[in-house]
């Protein structure tokens, strides 16, 4: 079965590097947003319909990617034969605070001294070291300013429109996300008739702060996910 990974709000795939570390051994396939033109869900979910591989697969979405995801979930797509959300919401979280930081000047905010305190704080948990941070800053810096102040402005208007779906999803959420409050989910139980939750302990980028358990944890969901008779696939060594 194969795996096809959407990225948070940066769009690069950039912050999957240590996840992929930890989940050799699996089909995997990464999908990087675009960054330039309409950064609106419905055009991106557009963009990423027109990638999506020829063989069942099954799609992961993490953090801003979820509504995405949840677009794609409507389509009749042929070999899509489940979803894993991470750390992901159907209406925007924060708005408020989405909407404010649209207008602030991001890149200059990112490499100021104070700003590794904010990383470790809402994104990569305080254990965060420097290799750890300079990723997160080399995915911002890879990302035109406009192309982000785009997608804060979605964060901040995300709604969720009362659909409906019978595709099989499993939702990773994280214990100590400071981002997406935990009754963000309810919506997703609305959403999904057959859904599963699982918790990792850990900030919202919980792939970033805790690779290998979640690398097990995607495994985990493969295997709930995929169909009877396919087998299962091994989980990477902890």
């Amino acid at each position: 079965m194969k795996l096809v990974l959407l990225p948070g709000m940066d769009g690069t795939g950039i912050l999957f590097k240590e996840l992929l570390a930890n989940i050799q051994g699996v089909d995997v396939l990464v999908l990087s947003l675009p960054m330039e033109g309409s950064q609106d869900y419905q055009s991106l979910a557009g963009n990423i319909l027109q990638r999506l591989p020829d063989k069942d697969f099954i799609l992961v979405a993490e953090s801003f990617s979820g509504g995405i995801a949840a677009i794609l979930s409507q389509i009749k797509i042929p070999h899509l034969k489940g979803l894993i959300l991470v750390a992901s919401f159907l209406s925007g979280p924060r708005k408020t605070v989405a909407y404010l930081a649209s207008f602030l000047p991001l890149r200059l905010l990112a490499h100021l001294p104070f700003s590794n305190v904010v990383y470790r704080s809402f994104f990569l948990g305080k254990n965060a070291g420097f290799k750890e941070i300079e990723l997160f800053k080399k995915a911002i810096d890879e990302v035109p300013t406009c192309t982000l102040k785009l997608r804060l402005k979605v964060i901040a208007q995300a709604t969720y429109d009362g659909f409906t779906s019978n595709l099989p999803v499993v939702y990773i959420g994280a214990t100590q996300d400071m981002l997406v409050p935990s009754g963000k989910r309810f919506e997703f139980v609305k959403a999904y008739k057959d859904i599963t939750f699982s918790e990792l302990d850990g900030p919202h980028f919980i792939l970033q702060a805790n690779p290998k358990e979640s690398a097990a944890a995607l495994i985990s969901a493969i295997n709930l996910l995929s169909n009877k008779g396919r087998g299962t696939v091994n989980a990477p060594q902890l």
